[in-house]
């Protein structure tokens, strides 16, 4: 038997991330918000095996596929999924089951939310446009900055600071400036990776920051990098959507991780979106074509175009 779970959505009215300088090859013809009616439902959870039967014939369920009316989503030895339905009603399949329209009191804004970003990830142009300004550029001698970069927004007032390493150099030299005051300073030792401490004043949200990482030895700093602090009401907002997520059973970093990360992705965060999305690959979840497409231009935003192309060649495989 199935169980619905509704979930009860508390919206904020933190803003929208813009448009990213993002997107998928012209030769990958996913379903798009111009050539499809929304979806009755999106796959959010795969465990096991499970297939969909429906008008493109038989395949694998994946994390981020539309399914329409009628089609059939048929678990196999213990297999399961969990559907999310214009309502806003969530359902775990543990039987085969033919999708038909989900009543319920649910509110149906986070299923439009999903539908809104799933589709701008697959009509954008990152693979064609790729961000070749915000790229990372590791340069022999030079601690390229990882993240965070790009102007982009992080979720921590203690973010985690990342660079490539410079060979010989017997430590970093890391420093941060709030925008419009003076730089301070933090010897880091010989890490490459690392996250402002409780022993030090926390950022200020809703504040730009620059930073920058000089190698201690030998090689020159890196060049200055922004980003943001989201906002207090923002992170409000976005705290009270997961714990919705959390309610109705599906665990942010577990079950939920696929609607958290459009959550974050719509939030701008898209440092939180791409560890949420690889949280569900190393769990074991499979990806569809959707989901490959959101993730590519995630990545591509962040800089990481090798990884873009990676995501959007196996948007291409999962077409195939």
């Amino acid at each position: 038997m199935s169980t619905v779970l509704l979930v009860t959505w508390i919206l904020g009215t933190g803003a929208v991330a813009g448009p990213l300088v993002s997107g998928a090859a012209k030769e990958v013809a996913p379903p798009t918000a111009a050539s499809q009616e929304a979806p009755d439902a999106v796959v959010v959870r795969v465990t096991g095996a499970v297939h969909v039967e429906g008008a493109g014939g038989r395949r694998p369920a994946a994390v981020g596929q539309r399914l329409s009316k009628g089609d059939r989503v048929v678990p196999e030895g213990g297999g399961k999924a969990v559907l999310v339905y214009r309502t806003g009603a969530t359902q775990e399949v543990s039987e085969p089951l033919t999708v038909e329209a989900m009543g319920g009191s649910g509110n149906s804004d986070m299923f439009a939310r999903t539908v809104q970003v799933l589709a701008q990830a697959a009509s954008s142009d990152a693979r064609n446009q790729p961000n070749r300004q915000g790229m990372i550029r590791p340069v022999p001698g030079f601690p390229e900055i990882i993240a965070p970069r790009n102007h982009l927004a992080v979720l921590e007032v203690r973010p985690t600071f990342s660079w490539h390493p410079v060979e010989g150099a017997t430590g970093y030299l890391l420093q941060i400036r709030k925008e419009g005051e003076a730089p301070v300073r933090y010897a880091v030792g010989e890490v490459t990776r690392w996250t402002l401490p409780d022993t030090l004043p926390a950022l200020e949200r809703g504040a730009v920051y620059w930073w920058t990482v000089g190698p201690v030895g030998r090689g020159r700093p890196s060049r200055e990098m922004g980003f943001r602090v989201l906002g207090q009401d923002e992170h409000a907002a976005l705290q009270r959507q997961l714990d919705a997520l959390r309610a109705a059973g599906l665990d942010p970093e577990g079950p939920g991780a696929f609607l958290a990360a459009v959550l974050y992705r719509e939030a701008g965060l898209l440092y939180s979106a791409a560890a949420s999305l690889e949280r569900l690959e190393a769990a074991g979840q499979p990806l569809g074509v959707e989901a490959y497409l959101l993730k590519g231009e995630i990545l591509d935003a962040l800089g990481d175009l090798e990884g873009a192309q990676r995501a959007f060649d196996q948007a291409d495989r999962w077409i195939r």
